[in-house]
């Protein structure tokens, strides 16, 4: 539990552990949602417990505005441990301001149990989310429309705990709530077949997970035209899916169906195809087909050169992911003529600025094969017989994209990934750091990687990841770091 959680005792005199912000269940405890509507129940009865005086309550409403504003904005800057503290605050001024099981006190317990659960607080964040659906419960009615925020949340923290099955449980009760409120052919219960979705795929059962993502094309299709380009989207969202979970054919006939959907509708040289070409190109390299690769990307560079209107930055995320492509397939001349053209593209004017140095500040490794995040042999134990170590290392980049001077800075263990890690470096392939339009030598360049690891493995485990890496670094073509 997070310190933050310590101040939950002193400031909440109440004794309604729904609206307690951060108590948290033992181990392997889940409290359900009759447990929490009891407690309310309890409060309710008793107008001694949890209540303060007028005048504080009206100090307390008078306070929350402002907190609530502090929160938002917190949130909105990413600056997480501070809204984490505000929505605390949010949520303890609440209690004060209207008491203790009061329907106001559900969204401060939702947006509370929402930044627990990004902070990797999962347990405190289940109990305030049970906390706000008893809350909606008790106030509204069981098939409330506002309960089907705080279920998806609570769904999202049980996946995110390994807890697959139970988020299926609550999953499927806001897609209850949401068919009776919104009928079955709505877009608002997407959010809910995702959180399905990924459920599934915890406990490896694709075909459920298919269904879910499959299911969302055959909504927009329904609503709006299987002929409607507006269904665009929904098709690349499932051409990913199939990517993702390695069903490249199916992706590429969902890329495919798109680009001639768009083809129909706004003619062969527009430039709406991007996305299509883009997302055929990349599923033709997982293939191992580069060159059907490069053509897909220089037909989707070639309508934006016949088109005086297409836009600099598309053009460019073009030409940089061919020339990534290009480096992946060990053409590193063919690589720095796209890196160039693509620089110029974005030197064009000074809103393109800032996505230049998006792609050339800084050299980005763009081949070599992805670097594990399990020490060999660590995969398959359980998590708690697991430890956190890391390998710190110091390289240097060429214009031509080759790593060297690749050093150990240090390591927590040693030798358990120093090698693997190291020799990954060695043969990659980074997009180059440019200036001026010229690709020059990033020296003094740092990278952190962080793993798992099994104590009783850790000395073998090197040895062994060093020699599948030999072993993987054959051929000419080299791996994606993906």
């Amino acid at each position: 539990m997070s310190d933050i959680g310590t101040v939950r005792a002193q400031e909440i005199s109440s004794a309604d552990s729904t609206t307690a912000v951060s108590s948290v269940p033992s181990a392997g405890s889940v409290r359900q949602s009759a447990m929490a509507e009891a407690l309310i129940d309890q409060n309710a009865s008793d107008p001694t417990l949890g209540h303060d005086s007028a005048a504080q309550q009206r100090q307390a409403r008078q306070a929350l505005t402002a907190a609530k504003t502090r929160f938002e904005r917190l949130r909105e800057e990413n600056r997480n441990e501070e809204a984490l503290a505000a929505a605390l605050q949010v949520a303890t001024l609440a209690q004060t301001a209207y008491g203790p099981g009061a329907l106001e006190n559900a969204r401060p317990l939702i947006d509370l149990a929402f930044t627990q659960r990004e902070a990797g607080d999962f347990l405190a964040a289940e109990q305030n989310y049970l906390a706000a659906i008893a809350i909606i419960e008790r106030h509204e009615n069981r098939l409330s429309e506002t309960l089907i925020e705080p279920l998806i949340g609570l769904g999202r923290a049980y996946n995110r705990s390994g807890l697959n099955e139970q988020a299926v449980t609550h999953f499927n009760r806001a897609m209850r709530i949401n068919h009776v409120n919104l009928g079955f052919y709505n877009f608002e219960q997407f959010k809910i077949q995702d959180g399905l979705t990924e459920s599934y795929v915890g406990m490896r059962d694709f075909e459920e997970a298919n269904f879910y993502q499959e299911s969302q094309l055959e909504i927009y299709q329904r609503k709006l035209g299987a002929k409607n380009p507006e269904v665009v989207p929904a098709m690349y969202k499932l051409a990913e899916w199939y990517s993702r979970t390695g069903y490249l054919e199916e992706s590429q006939l969902m890329y495919r169906g798109a680009d001639r959907l768009l083809r129909e509708n706004y003619g062969e040289k527009s430039t709406s195809r991007f996305d299509a070409l883009l997302g055929l190109a990349k599923t033709y390299e997982r293939q191992g087909n580069g060159l059907s690769a490069i053509s897909t990307l220089k037909k989707a560079i070639r309508l934006f050169d016949e088109n005086p209107e297409s836009d600099p930055l598309q053009r460019a995320k073009l030409r940089v992911a061919l020339g990534d492509l290009y480096a992946r397939e060990a053409m590193p001349s063919a690589a720095e003529t796209e890196y160039n053209a693509a620089w110029d593209d974005l030197s064009s004017e000074d809103i393109y600025r800032e996505q230049r140095d998006k792609y050339f500040s800084a050299p980005v490794r763009v081949a070599g094969g992805p670097l594990s995040t399990y020490a060999r042999g660590a995969r398959n134990k359980s998590v708690d017989a697991l430890q956190d170590g890391y390998v710190l290392i110091s390289y240097t980049v060429s214009p031509n994209g080759r790593a060297s001077d690749v050093k150990i800075v240090e390591s927590y263990p040693t030798d358990v990934m120093d090698k693997s890690i190291s020799t990954t470096y060695k043969r990659s392939y980074f997009r180059p750091r440019m200036e001026d339009g010229i690709a020059v030598e990033a020296t003094g360049l740092l990278a952190r990687h962080e793993f798992k690891y099994s104590p009783e493995l850790d000395q073998a485990s090197d040895r062994a990841d060093e020699s599948g890496s030999r072993q993987r670094s054959s051929g000419k073509r080299i791996e994606s770091p993906d």
